[in-house]
C-alpha cells in the first residue's frame, strides 16, 4: 500500500499510508451522534458489481478494505440497513454496538451482525410492528421503538446520543438508509472511495437511493480531503445541513 496525498484542507494524516488511522472529529450535536457514512463506488457510482441486493465486494480494491477497517475503528457505534444484512455477513469489532432499522421484521437474525455480539446488537423498529416479529427480533437484539409507523431517525439517533452515550456513528449503507439520513439533515460527512470500474446497469443501486431531494434541490458537499493509491481515490466530504435550492428557470 502506498497512498498519495492529493488534497487535505487540514492536513489530517502526517503519513499518507496512516490515511484514517486517527481522526479527530468535531463536537457531536448534543441530541446526536456526529455521523459519518462511508461507501464505495465505481466510477459511475454503482455500489454492486453483482445483482442489484448483492454485496458490494470487489468495488474497492485492497487499499480500499483496509481504510474500511480503520473508520470502523473510529466510531462509537456502527448502523446499516437491512439492505445491506440480507446481502452478506456484516463483521464487526465484538465491542462496537451496531444498529439496524426495519418496518417490517425481515432482518436475517442468524447474521453475524447479531450472533457475533447479541447484547450489543440494536433494532429500532415503528410502534406498529406487531407483537410476534417484535418477539422474534428480541432473541437476536435489543428492540428500540421509535415512530408511529415509521422508524424516525432523528428519534433513533438521539436515542444513541442520549441513552447510549454513542458521539461519532459510522453508516456503512446501503443507499437507501443513506438518502434518509441525507434528507433528514442527519448527515455530517461523508467518505467516499472512487474505483477505477465502470458497471452500467440502470438497475444497479448509487451510494444514494429513494424519494431524494425535492426537483431543483440538492445537498452541497465540500471537499476535505483527496487521497489515492494508484488508480484508485479517496475522498473525504462535509456535508451541508441545509439543501439548496436551484433558481427558477
Amino acid at each position: 500500500m502506498k497512498i498519495e496525498r492529493l488534497f487535505d484542507s487540514d492536513n489530517h494524516a502526517t503519513d499518507p499510508d496512516a490515511l484514517y488511522s486517527d481522526i479527530t472529529w468535531p463536537e457531536p450535536p448534543s441530541d446526536r451522534p456526529y455521523v459519518y457514512i462511508n461507501m464505495a463506488s465505481t466510477v459511475d457510482g454503482k455500489i454492486v458489481l453483482g445483482s442489484p441486493t448483492g454485496p458490494a465486494k470487489g468495488v474497492g480494491g485492497p487499499t480500499d478494505q483496509i481504510l474500511f477497517r480503520r473508520l470502523q475503528r473510529q466510531c462509537d457505534g456502527a448502523l446499516v440497513g437491512g439492505t445491506t444484512l440480507r446481502a452478506s455477513q456484516v463483521i464487526y469489532p465484538p465491542e462496537l454496538p451496531r444498529f439496524t432499522v426495519t418496518h417490517s421484521s425481515n432482518l436475517p437474525l442468524d447474521n453475524r451482525f447479531f450472533t457475533d455480539a447479541p447484547g450489543r446488537a440494536f433494532v429500532f423498529a415503528p410502534e406498529s410492528l406487531a407483537a410476534d416479529k417484535a418477539l422474534k427480533i428480541e432473541t437476536a437484539a435489543k428492540l428500540i421503538r421509535v415512530g408511529k409507523t415509521e422508524v424516525d431517525l432523528a428519534e433513533a439517533l438521539k436515542t444513541m446520543r442520549r441513552e447510549l452515550s454513542i458521539r461519532t456513528l459510522l453508516c456503512e449503507g446501503g443507499p437507501t438508509i443513506n438518502e434518509q439520513l441525507f434528507r433528514a439533515g442527519l448527515v455530517d460527512e461523508l467518505f467516499l472511495t472512487l474505483a477505477p470500474k465502470i458497471k452500467g446497469g440502470a438497475a444497479l443501486p448509487t451510494i444514494v437511493t429513494g424519494e431524494g431531494f425535492a426537483p431543483g434541490s440538492y445537498a452541497p458537499v465540500k471537499l476535505i480531503s483527496l487521497y489515492r493509491d494508484g488508480d484508485e481515490l479517496y475522498l473525504r466530504y462535509g456535508i451541508n445541513q441545509a439543501p439548496v435550492q436551484l433558481p427558477p428557470p
